[in-house]
């Protein structure tokens, strides 16, 4: 009885002894889930790590998205940027299709353009070529046909065959006339719709026979213009040149002129003017004029040989000391003589320097034909309503569209209070007016 008591005893006690040795293990596990944890000792609050620290450096491959939007970029250039940017190149090449070395290239656009072709008859312009019209020249042969340049191609120009005129001067008795100036007065090329230019400048001719030649043309149709002394200029009638080809049987009948007497006379003391010029003006637009001019003697006088003998003409007088006069409208009517006192106001301190009378408009020839360059303000043609590059097509109803510009400008001047009618091209539309002409001071 008693060993049984002392084995209960025994295990009453190991019981205890592994009951206490489970709550020792549990407590603090119980503690640790049950009773809360106290904050982490920390000197204060952080943000999350990603909105103190640096962002990371992006990676060239991948850039990383940012909430601010970048700015847009730059639009891709566009293809012919980069052709414009560019040199315009090209070639020349002769009638027969070989390089043509030397010959020159110009923008008919920008005059001061231009370029040399190599020995492979080659060419560079720069870049703000791109788009003129250009064309080349080597004489003897013809000009180049004007073509459109453009950057990134290779331009071809094509010189052409050139022509040639051949004929003689007579007087008004069919005798060769042995010396005289030849020039070029106008000149449109065949196959455009626009005027080209020439060379007019004036060539000394001496023949026995009155021959001359002209060589090196481009196609197209001349006028011509001979002078000599006591002979005024006289133009030719229109002559064909076609390429490759030589027109000849041009003849040109240069008569004798008339003689232009009078006095030049200060206007306010009636007292002559002594050593004032007196010449021809505007009578022809090349420099085929041999008429020199003449100085007023100790009355006043002058006589000038060599007038036209028939048509309007006009004369500029100069003096140092005077206002330059044009006196224009006169016209010997087939006499052989004509006279015009002609008075002249001292130089002011007003700036003017020329008067004239007319419609106050200069002239000049473009691409489309004579075209008005600049007005006069309060002049007759400004008040009528014409305007710079308005084109004249009519003057007092006949057509002027292939008249030279000297031609214009007689028909245009005349005596003071005289009317003349003018047609002028404008947007495509002709626009018709009637002037009055009158002193016009510049």
């Amino acid at each position: 009885m008693a060993d049984s008591r002392m084995a209960g005893a025994q295990r009453r006690a190991w019981l205890s002894a592994a009951l206490l040795s489970v709550a020792l293990l549990v407590a603090p596990l119980l503690f640790w889930l049950l009773v809360p944890r106290p904050a982490p000792v920390m000197p204060a609050r952080r943000e999350p790590a990603s909105a103190l620290l640096p962002p990371p450096q992006p990676e060239r491959a991948a850039p990383r998205e940012v909430e601010v939007e970048p700015p847009p970029a730059p639009p891709p250039p566009r293809e012919t940027t980069a052709a414009r940017a560019e040199p315009v190149r090209g070639v020349v090449l002769d009638p027969e299709g070989r390089p043509s070395a030397g010959a020159v290239v110009r923008c008919r656009d920008e005059p001061g353009m231009t370029a040399s072709a190599d020995t492979e008859g080659r060419f560079e312009l720069p870049p703000e070529a791109d788009g003129c019209t250009a064309t080349a020249a080597q004489p003897p042969l013809g000009d180049a046909e004007p073509t459109r340049l453009a950057a990134g191609r290779d331009n071809v120009l094509h010189l052409i065959a050139a022509g040639a005129i051949a004929g003689e001067v007579v007087d008004q008795s069919g005798r060769p006339v042995e010396a005289y100036l030849l020039a070029i007065e106008s000149f449109v090329p065949s196959g455009a719709a626009v005027r080209g230019s020439a060379d007019g400048r004036a060539h000394q001719v001496t023949d026995p026979g009155g021959a001359f030649r002209l060589n090196a043309l481009a196609p197209g149709r001349y006028v011509l213009t001979v002078s000599a002394a006591g002979r005024p200029p006289t133009r030719s009638s229109a002559v064909d040149v076609e390429a490759g080809r030589t027109t000849e049987g041009v003849r040109i009948v240069l008569p004798r002129g008339a003689t232009l007497k009078g006095r030049v006379l200060d206007a306010a003391s009636r007292a002559p003017v002594v050593e004032a010029q007196v010449e021809l003006d505007s009578v022809t637009s090349s420099g085929a004029n041999a008429i020199s001019l003449v100085l007023t003697d100790a009355n006043g006088e002058y006589a000038l040989e060599g007038v036209p003998a028939r048509g309007p003409f006009s004369v500029r007088v100069r003096h140092e000391d005077y206002m330059a006069k044009i006196v224009s409208g006169l016209d010997a009517r087939g006499t052989g003589a004509a006279r015009a006192d002609i008075e002249l106001r001292m130089l002011d301190d007003g700036g003017s320097r020329e008067e004239l009378t007319g419609i106050g408009a200069m002239l000049s020839v473009s691409s489309s034909g004579v075209t008005i360059a600049g007005l006069i303000e309060g002049g007759p043609a400004a008040s009528a309503g014409l305007q710079q590059g308005d084109v004249i097509v009519r003057i007092d109803g006949e057509n002027a569209k292939e008249l030279p510009l000297a031609d214009c400008i007689q028909r245009l001047r005349g005596p003071v209070g005289t009317r003349v009618s003018v047609g002028v091209e404008r947007d495509g539309q002709v626009i018709d007016v009637t002037m009055r002409r009158d002193i016009v001071v510049r």
